[in-house]
């Protein structure tokens, strides 16, 4: 019955091949609210690289934003859900820009943001503190 059901969605729906209308992909996990919906252009992990170090700062999947402090991952869709209250979230993507803020409900802080795209391996983040772009390669 449950086929037939999603034959039934799937067919029931415009045969225009045209729509583009968005789509939110599911969490992994139905008990998780996806609060990141990163481009497929900035999916992987990014970071720093000259001839003596590597450094991995950034991972974003189809639907989190992970930073990578000294080699631990940091979801913050699982910060998110563990802190009280929560948090509500703002994206702004295009073909060359995803920006995000997340504002925590407890204490009114927001965290901010802001990627561009430079090419395939090379992405630009602002450093909002120093309000700098610093350049990240694709790992």
């Amino acid at each position: 019955m449950l086929t037939s059901t999603l034959l039934t969605v799937n067919c029931s729906g415009s045969n225009n091949e045209d729509d583009n209308t968005p789509t939110n992909p599911q969490p992994s996990n139905p008990h998780l609210t996806p609060y990141f919906h990163p481009p497929v252009w900035i999916q992987g992990t990014w970071g720093v690289s000259n001839s003596t170090t590597a450094q991995k700062i950034y991972k974003f999947t189809t639907e989190d934003f992970v930073m990578l402090v000294t080699g631990t991952e940091q979801s913050m869709t699982g910060i998110i859900n563990s802190t009280p209250k929560g948090a509500s979230t703002s994206e702004i993507s295009s073909e060359n820009e995803y920006k995000f803020s997340i504002n925590y409900k407890a204490t009114g802080t927001v965290q901010s943001f802001e990627f561009k795209k430079i090419s395939a391996t090379q992405i630009q983040w602002k450093d909002n503190v120093s309000n700098t772009w610093n350049t990240l390669i694709k790992f």
